[in-house]
């Protein structure tokens, strides 16, 4: 005899498979609330980076993109794609993002969060935990486009 346990969680799971070919597929980010795209689009920021995503870095971040680092240095989007890219010696084991804040105006967004991320570089570990800032503005392909990274320490 199945527990009810087992049973809702049987019924949560046809939900999720069946409902969405009922309704035409998955749910667009164009259907989602703005906060709701803006959360997604911060986690494919930090996919982007884990996975060496030049494609989807140049949707996502803007043509006039100001990425601060940590350090005060200053890139623009061309600059800042040579870190996404993949390098002789790096190996990413991941990189992932906790927003904390999110605050979206009419045109634009602003997120405040911690990014955290493992690699070897040469062989060496590495983990980094930094605090960001982000704000994006309406456009570009995905809807939303990051215009300012500020990274903290």
């Amino acid at each position: 005899m199945f527990s009810r346990r087992f049973s809702v969680r049987v019924a949560s799971l046809i939900l999720a498979l069946v409902v969405p070919g009922i309704l035409g597929g998955r749910v667009t980010l164009a259907q989602q609330s703005p906060e709701s795209q803006i959360r997604r689009l911060d986690s494919l920021w930090a996919r982007m980076y884990a996975q060496h995503d030049t494609a989807l870095a140049l949707q996502l971040y803007a043509e006039d993109l100001e990425f601060t680092s940590s350090t005060g240095t200053r890139k623009n989007r061309s600059q800042e794609l040579g870190d996404v890219r993949a390098q002789p010696g790096l190996v990413m084991h991941f990189f992932r993002t906790t927003p904390s804040d999110i605050i979206v105006r009419d045109s634009t967004a602003t997120v405040t969060g911690s990014a955290e991320w493992r690699f070897a570089w040469g062989g060496s570990p590495r983990d980094i935990r930094r605090s960001y800032t982000m704000v994006y503005s309406r456009g570009g392909p995905l809807g939303w486009q990051i215009r300012t990274v500020r990274m903290g320490g």
